[in-house]
Protein backbone atom coordinates (compact mmCIF):
# COMPACT_ATOMS: atom_id res chain seq x y z
CA UNK A 1 0.00 0.00 0.00
CA UNK A 2 1.38 3.38 -1.04
CA UNK A 3 0.17 6.79 0.08
CA UNK A 4 1.44 10.09 -1.29
CA UNK A 5 1.43 13.22 0.93
CA UNK A 6 1.74 16.58 -0.87
CA UNK A 7 3.09 19.65 0.90
CA UNK A 8 3.55 23.07 -0.70
CA UNK A 9 7.12 23.75 -1.89
CA UNK A 10 8.46 20.31 -1.04
CA UNK A 11 8.89 17.02 -2.82
CA UNK A 12 6.09 14.59 -1.93
CA UNK A 13 7.23 11.84 0.41
CA UNK A 14 6.16 8.29 -0.18
CA UNK A 15 5.56 5.85 2.66
CA UNK A 16 5.41 2.19 1.87
CA UNK A 17 3.95 -0.32 4.30
CA UNK A 18 4.89 -3.90 3.49
CA UNK A 19 3.32 -6.86 5.24
CA UNK A 20 5.88 -9.23 6.72
CA UNK A 21 6.48 -12.54 5.05
CA UNK A 22 4.71 -15.31 7.00
CA UNK A 23 7.49 -17.77 6.19
CA UNK A 24 10.14 -15.37 7.52
CA UNK A 25 8.20 -14.92 10.74
CA UNK A 26 7.76 -18.67 11.15
CA UNK A 27 11.49 -19.29 10.68
CA UNK A 28 12.47 -16.79 13.35
CA UNK A 29 11.83 -16.57 17.10
CA UNK A 30 8.22 -16.07 18.20
CA UNK A 31 7.03 -12.48 18.46
CA UNK A 32 7.32 -10.74 21.81
CA UNK A 33 4.58 -11.24 24.34
CA UNK A 34 3.18 -8.13 25.97
CA UNK A 35 1.49 -8.03 29.34
CA UNK A 36 -0.53 -5.21 30.87
CA UNK A 37 0.47 -2.40 31.05
CA UNK A 38 2.16 -2.43 27.67
CA UNK A 39 5.24 -0.29 27.16
CA UNK A 40 7.15 0.50 24.00
CA UNK A 41 10.18 -1.76 23.59
CA UNK A 42 12.31 0.91 21.96
CA UNK A 43 12.24 4.66 21.59
CA UNK A 44 11.12 6.11 18.30
CA UNK A 45 12.82 8.93 16.44
CA UNK A 46 11.20 12.33 16.67
CA UNK A 47 8.95 13.67 13.99
CA UNK A 48 10.75 14.56 10.77
CA UNK A 49 14.03 12.69 11.50
CA UNK A 50 15.36 9.97 9.27
CA UNK A 51 15.25 6.44 10.50
CA UNK A 52 18.40 5.08 8.85
CA UNK A 53 20.01 8.25 7.56
CA UNK A 54 18.79 7.99 3.93
CA UNK A 55 16.21 10.38 2.60
CA UNK A 56 14.41 7.74 0.60
CA UNK A 57 13.91 5.47 3.59
CA UNK A 58 12.14 8.06 5.76
CA UNK A 59 8.90 6.68 7.18
CA UNK A 60 6.49 9.59 7.24
CA UNK A 61 2.70 9.40 7.09
CA UNK A 62 0.76 12.68 7.10
CA UNK A 63 3.73 14.57 8.50
CA UNK A 64 4.33 12.25 11.48
CA UNK A 65 7.13 9.76 11.85
CA UNK A 66 6.20 6.16 12.27
CA UNK A 67 8.42 3.62 14.00
CA UNK A 68 10.34 1.26 11.77
CA UNK A 69 9.17 -2.31 11.59
CA UNK A 70 10.70 -4.73 14.05
CA UNK A 71 13.65 -6.62 12.61
CA UNK A 72 14.20 -10.29 13.11
CA UNK A 73 16.71 -9.71 15.87
CA UNK A 74 14.21 -7.62 17.84
CA UNK A 75 11.81 -10.45 18.34
CA UNK A 76 13.13 -11.05 21.85
CA UNK A 77 12.02 -7.67 23.21
CA UNK A 78 11.82 -7.20 26.99
CA UNK A 79 8.55 -8.45 28.43
CA UNK A 80 6.72 -6.49 31.11
CA UNK A 81 4.68 -8.56 33.51
CA UNK A 82 2.45 -7.15 36.28
CA UNK A 83 1.29 -9.46 39.03
CA UNK A 84 -1.66 -8.26 41.12
CA UNK A 85 -1.49 -9.57 44.65
CA UNK A 86 -4.87 -10.05 46.28
CA UNK A 87 -4.76 -10.37 50.03
CA UNK A 88 -7.55 -11.11 52.45
CA UNK A 89 -7.65 -9.93 56.07
CA UNK A 90 -6.76 -12.45 58.73
CA UNK A 91 -9.87 -11.64 60.73
CA UNK A 92 -13.33 -10.53 59.81
CA UNK A 93 -14.21 -6.87 60.45
CA UNK A 94 -15.75 -6.12 63.85
CA UNK A 95 -19.47 -6.48 64.08
CA UNK A 96 -21.81 -3.89 65.53
CA UNK A 97 -23.80 -5.00 68.54
CA UNK A 98 -25.85 -3.28 71.20
CA UNK A 99 -24.87 -2.91 74.83
CA UNK A 100 -25.66 -5.74 77.18
CA UNK A 101 -28.35 -5.73 79.88
CA UNK A 102 -28.43 -2.94 82.41
CA UNK A 103 -27.45 -3.65 85.99
CA UNK A 104 -29.66 -3.75 89.03
CA UNK A 105 -30.76 -0.53 90.69
CA UNK A 106 -30.20 -0.61 94.45
CA UNK A 107 -30.99 1.66 97.35
CA UNK A 108 -27.90 3.52 98.50
CA UNK A 109 -29.17 3.54 102.07
CA UNK A 110 -29.80 -0.21 101.99
CA UNK A 111 -26.28 -1.12 100.87
CA UNK A 112 -24.78 1.10 103.59
CA UNK A 113 -26.92 -0.41 106.35
CA UNK A 114 -26.31 -3.98 105.19
CA UNK A 115 -22.56 -3.36 105.07
CA UNK A 116 -22.58 -2.11 108.66
CA UNK A 117 -24.77 -4.93 109.98
CA UNK A 118 -22.69 -7.65 108.29
CA UNK A 119 -19.36 -6.03 109.27
CA UNK A 120 -18.43 -5.47 105.64
CA UNK A 121 -19.33 -8.89 104.24
CA UNK A 122 -22.18 -7.47 102.16
CA UNK A 123 -19.85 -4.81 100.76
CA UNK A 124 -17.70 -7.56 99.24
CA UNK A 125 -20.75 -9.21 97.69
CA UNK A 126 -21.91 -5.85 96.34
CA UNK A 127 -18.44 -5.13 94.96
CA UNK A 128 -18.42 -8.40 93.02
CA UNK A 129 -21.90 -7.80 91.62
CA UNK A 130 -21.33 -4.30 90.30
CA UNK A 131 -18.11 -5.38 88.56
CA UNK A 132 -19.94 -8.24 86.92
CA UNK A 133 -22.80 -5.96 85.84
CA UNK A 134 -20.58 -3.35 84.19
CA UNK A 135 -18.63 -6.12 82.44
CA UNK A 136 -21.83 -7.64 81.05
CA UNK A 137 -23.11 -4.21 80.02
CA UNK A 138 -20.04 -3.35 77.92
CA UNK A 139 -18.18 -6.45 76.75
CA UNK A 140 -15.27 -4.32 75.50
CA UNK A 141 -14.19 -3.83 79.11
CA UNK A 142 -11.97 -6.62 80.39
CA UNK A 143 -13.45 -7.31 83.82
CA UNK A 144 -12.65 -10.25 86.11
CA UNK A 145 -15.04 -9.76 89.06
CA UNK A 146 -13.49 -12.54 91.16
CA UNK A 147 -9.98 -11.13 90.89
CA UNK A 148 -11.11 -7.59 91.67
CA UNK A 149 -13.10 -8.81 94.69
CA UNK A 150 -10.15 -10.86 95.98
CA UNK A 151 -7.94 -7.75 95.85
CA UNK A 152 -10.24 -5.87 98.25
CA UNK A 153 -11.02 -8.96 100.36
CA UNK A 154 -7.42 -9.24 101.57
CA UNK A 155 -7.39 -5.88 103.44
CA UNK A 156 -10.85 -6.66 104.80
CA UNK A 157 -9.60 -10.02 106.09
CA UNK A 158 -6.59 -8.38 107.77
CA UNK A 159 -8.78 -5.84 109.53
CA UNK A 160 -11.26 -8.53 110.56
CA UNK A 161 -8.53 -10.77 112.00
CA UNK A 162 -7.12 -7.90 114.04
CA UNK A 163 -10.54 -7.13 115.51
CA UNK A 164 -11.30 -10.80 116.21
CA UNK A 165 -7.93 -11.30 117.93
CA UNK A 166 -8.50 -8.24 120.10
CA UNK A 167 -12.03 -9.30 121.03
CA UNK A 168 -10.79 -12.79 121.93
CA UNK A 169 -8.06 -11.35 124.18
CA UNK A 170 -10.60 -9.21 126.04
CA UNK A 171 -13.06 -12.08 126.52
CA UNK A 172 -10.36 -14.38 127.89
CA UNK A 173 -9.15 -11.68 130.27
CA UNK A 174 -12.66 -11.11 131.58
CA UNK A 175 -13.10 -14.87 132.07
CA UNK A 176 -9.77 -15.04 133.97
CA UNK A 177 -8.35 -17.49 131.47
CA UNK A 178 -4.56 -17.57 131.45
CA UNK A 179 -2.97 -18.00 128.02
CA UNK A 180 -0.17 -20.49 127.60
CA UNK A 181 1.63 -18.13 125.18
CA UNK A 182 2.34 -14.42 125.05
CA UNK A 183 -0.04 -12.62 122.64
CA UNK A 184 2.38 -9.65 122.55
CA UNK A 185 -0.36 -7.13 123.36
CA UNK A 186 -2.08 -6.30 126.61
CA UNK A 187 -5.76 -6.20 127.35
CA UNK A 188 -5.67 -2.41 127.22
CA UNK A 189 -4.14 -2.54 123.78
CA UNK A 190 -6.74 -5.07 122.75
CA UNK A 191 -9.47 -2.49 123.29
CA UNK A 192 -7.75 -0.26 120.78
CA UNK A 193 -7.33 -3.10 118.28
CA UNK A 194 -11.06 -3.68 118.30
CA UNK A 195 -11.23 -0.95 115.69
CA UNK A 196 -9.46 -3.14 113.14
CA UNK A 197 -12.45 -2.82 110.84
CA UNK A 198 -11.89 0.91 110.79
CA UNK A 199 -8.44 0.33 109.28
CA UNK A 200 -9.79 -1.52 106.24
CA UNK A 201 -10.13 1.58 103.98
CA UNK A 202 -6.57 2.64 104.79
CA UNK A 203 -5.27 -0.86 104.12
CA UNK A 204 -6.97 -0.79 100.72
CA UNK A 205 -5.07 2.37 99.86
CA UNK A 206 -1.75 1.09 101.23
CA UNK A 207 -1.76 -2.28 99.48
CA UNK A 208 -0.94 -1.68 95.78
CA UNK A 209 -3.14 -4.44 94.34
CA UNK A 210 -6.21 -3.40 96.34
CA UNK A 211 -5.68 0.29 95.51
CA UNK A 212 -5.47 -0.54 91.79
CA UNK A 213 -8.62 -2.67 92.00
CA UNK A 214 -10.54 0.14 93.69
CA UNK A 215 -9.45 2.75 91.15
CA UNK A 216 -10.24 0.42 88.24
CA UNK A 217 -13.75 -0.18 89.58
CA UNK A 218 -14.31 3.57 89.74
CA UNK A 219 -12.95 3.89 86.19
CA UNK A 220 -15.42 1.26 84.96
CA UNK A 221 -18.26 3.27 86.45
CA UNK A 222 -16.96 6.33 84.59
CA UNK A 223 -16.85 4.33 81.34
CA UNK A 224 -20.49 3.31 81.81
CA UNK A 225 -21.40 6.98 82.19
CA UNK A 226 -19.43 7.76 79.04
CA UNK A 227 -21.34 5.06 77.13
CA UNK A 228 -24.52 6.79 78.22
CA UNK A 229 -23.25 9.93 76.43
CA UNK A 230 -22.62 11.90 79.59
CA UNK A 231 -20.14 14.73 79.10
CA UNK A 232 -16.75 14.55 80.74
CA UNK A 233 -17.48 17.43 83.12
CA UNK A 234 -20.20 15.42 84.88
CA UNK A 235 -18.57 12.00 84.75
CA UNK A 236 -17.11 10.35 87.83
CA UNK A 237 -13.55 11.36 88.69
CA UNK A 238 -11.84 8.20 90.05
CA UNK A 239 -8.69 9.93 91.27
CA UNK A 240 -10.76 12.43 93.19
CA UNK A 241 -13.50 10.39 94.83
CA UNK A 242 -11.05 7.69 95.95
CA UNK A 243 -9.88 10.06 98.70
CA UNK A 244 -13.23 9.65 100.44
CA UNK A 245 -11.66 6.51 101.91
CA UNK A 246 -9.34 8.70 103.98
CA UNK A 247 -12.34 9.91 105.99
CA UNK A 248 -12.48 7.84 109.21
CA UNK A 249 -15.40 5.49 109.82
CA UNK A 250 -17.76 6.80 107.13
CA UNK A 251 -15.37 7.28 104.20
CA UNK A 252 -15.75 3.83 102.64
CA UNK A 253 -19.51 3.84 103.12
CA UNK A 254 -19.81 7.24 101.42
CA UNK A 255 -17.79 5.96 98.47
CA UNK A 256 -20.11 2.96 98.13
CA UNK A 257 -23.13 5.25 98.09
CA UNK A 258 -21.55 7.45 95.39
CA UNK A 259 -20.80 4.49 93.15
CA UNK A 260 -24.27 2.99 93.50
CA UNK A 261 -26.00 6.32 92.88
CA UNK A 262 -23.98 6.84 89.70
CA UNK A 263 -24.79 3.36 88.47
CA UNK A 264 -28.49 3.79 89.23
CA UNK A 265 -28.59 6.88 87.01
CA UNK A 266 -26.76 5.09 84.21
CA UNK A 267 -29.10 2.09 84.31
CA UNK A 268 -32.13 4.40 84.31
CA UNK A 269 -30.78 6.27 81.28
CA UNK A 270 -30.17 3.00 79.46
CA UNK A 271 -33.68 1.71 80.13
CA UNK A 272 -35.24 4.99 79.03
CA UNK A 273 -33.31 5.10 75.75
CA UNK A 274 -35.25 4.00 72.68
CA UNK A 275 -33.74 1.06 70.74
CA UNK A 276 -33.20 3.31 67.69
CA UNK A 277 -31.02 5.75 69.63
CA UNK A 278 -29.44 3.27 72.01
CA UNK A 279 -25.65 3.45 71.76
CA UNK A 280 -23.83 0.61 70.07
CA UNK A 281 -20.36 -0.80 70.39
CA UNK A 282 -18.14 -2.62 67.93
CA UNK A 283 -17.14 -6.01 69.25
CA UNK A 284 -14.26 -7.75 67.51
CA UNK A 285 -14.96 -11.39 66.74
CA UNK A 286 -13.14 -13.92 68.89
Amino acid sequence: MTETASRPGTTPAVATLTAPDPQAIASTDPPPTWSWPASAPTSHPPVGELVDGSEGDEHVIDGSASPPPLETGEANATEVTVVAAITTPDKAPPKVTSFGPAGKRRSTLAIVVLSIVTLGIYSLVWYHRINREVGNFDTRMHVVPGRSTAAVTIPWAIGALVSIAAATRIVLAVANVTLSFDPHFTVLQAYGLLGGFLLIPYLELLLPFSAVASVMTLERVRIVEDRMLRTTDVQLRPTRVIFWMLLPVAGGLILMAIIQRRLNRAWEDDMAAAPAVRPTVRVAPS
